[in-house]
């Protein structure tokens, strides 16, 4: 096998492993699905050690997805490195603050987008907010995400020229967490989770989840899965939170909404 092949061969010991131990998968996306199931990797310490000796063979972006899953797991056997160190080997990134003027300039645009819609700046802003997006029961919120994604996915296409096909399935959950939505899957199905244990849900709300987490992550994680089916590409086949091209995917899925609806301002406010 060659070394990604070898690289997603433990990975994949390493996900197995902490599903079967109850604790969070490390796989979010698996572009490249099938083949047999994997066993799970004997202990934590295992797959440490075999990450490391494979890193040594890594150059490139195999190079950083193994410093990325070392310093994660890392984490997880109780290393604690310096936080600048794990955020650039995990996010590919400094763990730096914004400069004053920059997050003047924002607060700025903030107010503005605030007051475009009659709503003052102060302790009520986001309940205004809130109010002027129109309230939405999380029971008929899967049905508003689904039917945003069908309006706003011929727009998605044209700006990125996707042809990937994807399917969408909308799940809700109760677990005790910080995250109120997440989405994963592989290939080309697509699961998007809503926690009702923190989730809360306006009309706009729904448009903006279907932008970011359905024709954001979503079909952008097709895609790669359609790219991989065909070629034998030279990244790690498998798409995880603690992995640098997060970031990549976390701006162009909030930024959507400035892309393809720049003139609908209760959209763009909370963007």
């Amino acid at each position: 096998m060659s070394l990604r092949d070898d690289i997603e061969s433990v990975l994949r010991g390493w996900n197995a492993l902490e599903v079967k131990r109850g604790a969070s998968p490390i796989i979010d996306f698996d572009c490249h699905p099938g083949g047999p199931e994997p066993e799970p990797a004997p202990d934590r310490l295992a797959v440490y050690r075999r990450l490391a000796e494979l890193r040594r063979e890594a150059t490139g972006p195999l190079a950083a997805r193994l410093d990325a899953d070392l310093a994660y797991l890392g984490a997880l056997l109780g290393e604690r490195p310096v936080l600048n160190d794990y955020v650039r080997a995990t996010q590919g990134c400094d763990a730096a603050g914004w400069p004053d003027e920059y997050i003047a300039e924002r607060f700025e645009q903030a107010r503005a987008a605030s007051a475009d819609l009659g709503i003052a700046w102060g302790p009520g802003t986001d309940r205004e907010l809130r109010r002027a997006e129109g309230p939405l029961d999380i029971g008929d919120a899967p049905d508003a995400i689904r039917q945003a994604a069908d309006e706003l996915e011929p727009a998605i296409r044209q700006a990125t020229g996707s042809t990937a096909p994807y399917t969408l399935a909308i799940e809700t959950a109760e677990v005790d967490a910080y995250w109120a939505y997440w989405l994963d899957g592989a290939g080309r199905n697509v699961r998007l989770r809503l926690n009702l244990f923190n989730v809360e849900f306006t009309r706009v709300g729904a448009r903006q989840f279907a932008l970011h987490e359905v024709l954001g992550h979503g079909l952008q994680s097709a895609g790669y899965a359609a790219r991989a089916a065909t070629e034998d590409v030279p990244w790690v086949r498998l798409l995880s939170i603690h992995a640098p091209h997060q970031v990549l995917l976390e701006g162009l899925a909030q930024a959507w909404p400035l892309f393809v609806l720049p003139d609908d301002k209760v959209l763009i406010a909370p963007a």
